[in-house]
């Protein structure tokens, strides 16, 4: 036994530095990427204990067929030229796509150590890739490695990844032709019943402490589940191990409530891309981060890329999920007292929160709401400002997969009044799917299309079912709610998506989408991209959302003065005296620090400036041309105009 001490010992003097600190099992290197070939070494706080390990993703055991009982240093080499195991499977898709070529493959290794007295340690789980240049293929993106058992992925009863035995009897029930996008499966199935636990591994691309935490994993997705890469969903439960995911998952992430940070989230999503998968897989992270700052919660994301077992699994954006924790971890509403719904349907709470729903939906939609009192009620029920820069923002994307089509929208409360600025139980909505927009499936020249019409101008007769854009109807009659829809339309249009500030964040993001799509289209597919457009097919998908962001800024007010009938706008400009002491907010949306500001207005409605001085600074006053403002000095004025005006915002 002494000896056996000295030689532990000796070769914790050998170990790495604070190894040393480390129970349980220990790798001799970090899971990452390496150039050259390995050696990884697996240690144990008991040199007695017996140490078994997998390679396959699934937990080992002293007696499972996929473990082998460690016995030494294990070389490690560049796996890509093995054959190609999971990317082989087909059978995940109504027309499946099957990659030519073998896929890039990192070594999974999990292990576990059997101590004399019996008991086990905990798995430990290492990712390694070897011969792999991380810059060259997935430049700043992190890395996911998910293991699991695959068997719960595309086994044909239970695997949930598949077409599998629901499609065999969805199919024979089918009594003409389906599209594949209408194709029902095993990954069609919801609930807990279809749920398979994770061990996630994220690997930051700058080499910083990531994490290692065991998860559950389901599909997620509408019609995007019938695609060959689904989005995946991934939950911390307690029966896993931690309730929550606490990691910067989104650097800088803020808080809904604009408090602090987010530090903890209870799910994320790696989302494929939804109906944009195929074209440039930005729209959605894009339309998020352009809406940020509005009177709704929107989604932080960040592209990734993922692999399943070692093997490639392609891009993916994650994206922060929607659930009462979330809710918590953003507004600070206790998430029992939490009520989600989405698409007419109880999403988190209790079946009966349906109907504190409906009884707002049909109070609004129901009553008169040019009554003053009505309105004064339903502001209480409903955040107006929110609801109308909500409906504005989809209105200028031209989303044709919206609230305005009775489809991805969400929208919650507090179920009880809470000392909270968000516990007053009114509805506010939350922001998700936006890509089937902005001409995806054209070429970017539908700019000009007039989708106002068909809402501003709608009588509701078509509509049925509590269809959502009956509560916007009913509110749309009340001056009061025109005027913040208008002034919505105006400042989205403005602020969140003018020329420059699109444009630039478009630009930004594309090098990395396009770095990463490349691999992911020779996964995936679809083979015509794969074999005869991979150069050029997403470039000029880019290419088409950048001519539609130009044109809609340059043509969308007009597009608005032909559907409401008012005069042309005019030209609103505003600056500061020194953009380091303060800023500028118009209306409801706070203008970029450092910048000049030039948007649209009409003259039917005056605009809100508010001067927000900086720490330490004071606001000293506004100075005018070409309008009329109430007060010179105050924080928080309104401007009245005809023609081209500008504001100046004077600190001291």
């Amino acid at each position: 036994m002494r000896k056996l001490l000295i030689v532990f010992m000796f070769l914790c003097l050998l170990l790495p530095a604070g190894a040393m600190a480390q129970e349980g099992l220990w790798f001799n290197l970090e899971s990452g990427f390496y150039r050259d070939e390995i050696e990884v070494e697996i240690f144990c706080d008991d040199p007695e204990a017996d140490i078994y390990y997998t390679l396959d993703g699934t937990v080992p055991s002293e007696d499972s067929e996929s473990s082998f009982y460690y016995d030494g240093a294990m070389p490690l080499e560049d796996r890509t030229l093995e054959d190609n195991e999971l990317s082989a499977i087909g059978n995940v898709a109504r027309t499946p796509y099957v990659p030519e070529h073998n896929v890039i493959k990192a070594h999974v290794i999990r292990a576990i150590a059997i101590y004399p007295n019996g008991e086990q340690s905990a798995v430990l789980n290492g990712t390694f890739f070897v011969g792999i240049d991380r810059a060259e293929h997935y430049g700043d993106a992190p890395i996911i490695s998910l293991m699991l058992d695959s068997e719960d992925l595309f086994d044909y009863e239970t695997g949930i990844y598949t077409l599998g035995e629901h499609f065999v009897e969805w199919d024979s029930q089918q009594n003409g032709k389906y599209e594949d996008w209408q194709t029902q499966g095993n990954f069609s199935l919801k609930g807990s019943e279809w749920e398979r636990p994770v061990t996630v591994q994220y690997l930051p691309a700058d080499g910083s402490q990531g994490f290692t935490q065991d998860m559950g994993l389901r599909i997620k997705g509408g019609i995007s589940r019938s695609f060959m890469q689904k989005s995946l969903r991934l939950i911390a439960r307690e029966q896993y191990g931690e309730k929550q995911l606490k990691y910067p998952v989104f650097p800088g992430n803020v808080r809904a409530d604009g408090t602090g940070l987010v530090e903890k989230y209870k799910s994320i999503t790696l989302r494929n891309g939804g109906n944009d998968v195929e074209n440039t897989r930005l729209r959605d992270p894009l339309f998020q981060n352009l809406a940020e700052g509005m009177g709704f919660m929107t989604q932080a994301n960040t592209p990734c890329v993922a692999f399943i077992n070692g093997e490639y699994w392609g891009m993916y954006t994650i994206t922060e999920e929607y659930s009462d924790h979330a809710i918590e971890n953003n507004y600070g509403i206790a998430n029992q007292n939490v009520i989600i719904i989405k698409n007419g349907r109880v999403e988190d709470g209790v079946e009966s929160d349906i109907q504190i729903y409906e009884d707002m939906f049909d109070f609004i939609a129901e009553n008169d709401m040019t009554d003053p009192a009505n309105y004064e009620k339903a502001s209480q029920l409903l955040d107006l400002p929110g609801f109308a820069q909500y409906c504005a923002f989809h209105l200028y994307i031209h989303n044709d997969d919206g609230i305005f089509q009775d489809n991805n929208w969400q929208i919650w409360r507090a179920r009880d009044p809470e000392d909270n600025p968000y516990g007053d139980c009114k509805w506010r909505f939350l922001l998700f799917d936006t890509e089937n927009s902005s001409d995806i499936f054209g070429d970017g020249r539908k700019f000009v299309d007039d989708n106002l019409t068909d809402v501003l101008l709608n009588d509701g007769e078509d509509l049925e079912n509590r269809h959502p854009q009956l509560l916007f109807n009913s509110l749309y009659r009340n001056e009061d709610f025109r005027r913040e829809v208008i002034i919505a339309l105006c400042d989205v249009r403005n602020v969140n998506f003018s020329g420059v500030r699109a444009v630039d964040m478009l630009n930004e993001m594309r090098p990395v989408y396009e770095l990463l799509m490349r691999e992911t289209f020779l996964r995936f597919g679809p083979d015509w991209v794969a074999k005869w457009n991979l150069d050029t097919h997403q470039a000029n998908k880019l290419k088409q959302l950048e001519t539609y962001l130009r044109g809609r800024y340059d043509k969308f007010p007009y597009v608005l003065k032909k559907v409401i009938g008012y005069d042309y706008p005019v030209k609103a400009a505003i600056t500061i005296n020194d953009p380091s002491a303060g800023q500028v907010q118009v209306n409801r949306s706070l203008l970029p620090s450092g910048e000049d500001f030039s948007g649209l207005y009409f003259t039917e409605y005056p605009i809100t400036v508010t001067a927000i001085p900086a720490e330490g600074r004071t606001f000293k006053g506004w100075e005018v041309e070409g309008a009329t403002i109430d007060d010179l000095s105050a924080l928080t004025a309104q401007v009245t105009f005809d023609y081209d005006f500008t504001i100046r915002a004077i600190f001291e």
